[in-house]
């Protein structure tokens, strides 16, 4: 068994995790974690990046490098990562651009699953779906309401026809 599936296998048991529920949040496969604790594979660049953010723990250590568990980056958002300079700039003060958040590879989850990069697309197109139909019909109400108001203003006597 090579030292990173031991330390993949050691964190997941520590955290009373199965394979497949390390798998879901990472995602990937049950079999591939299982390769990863036999020594028969190892993740990539990528797949440790997930791991450490799932396992709450550093590249170096997940790697055998060091054997201290504390990571060594952990963004503004908690997550764990081996490149400090992730670009946040879609943040601004209090307010969050929600496409951008989903796109922005961060690990988001729901319900304690990792939402996939497959539903994070759907996400996207169903929030912007339900985002442009709001403002077309915020327009539509708008213009109604604009329309009744001028008909009531014109149906309105004013002093130069009002009864004598």
């Amino acid at each position: 068994m090579s030292e990173i599936g031991e330390r993949i296998r050691d964190l997941r048991i520590k955290l009373e995790w199965t394979q497949d529920l390390l798998a879901q949040k990472i995602g990937t496969s049950k079999y591939v974690i299982s390769n990863w604790e036999r020594g028969i594979a190892n993740p990539d660049h990528k797949q440790i990046v997930l791991l450490c953010n799932s396992l709450n723990v550093s590249a170096d250590y997940l790697l055998g490098i060091i054997d201290v568990a504390a990571p060594y980056y952990q963004d503004s958002f908690g997550q764990l990562s081996l490149f400090p300079q992730v670009d946040y700039s879609f943040v601004k003060e209090a307010s969050w651009d929600l496409l951008k958040l989903i796109d922005s590879g961060i690990v988001l989850i729901i319900n304690n699953k990792v939402i996939t990069n497959q539903d994070k697309r759907l996400l996207n197109e169903i929030i912007s779906s339900i985002f442009n139909r709001l403002q077309e019909v915020t327009r539509e109400t708008e213009e109604r309401t604009k329309i009744l108001l001028n008909t009531q203003i014109s149906d309105e006597p004013t002093s130069d026809n009002s009864l004598l």
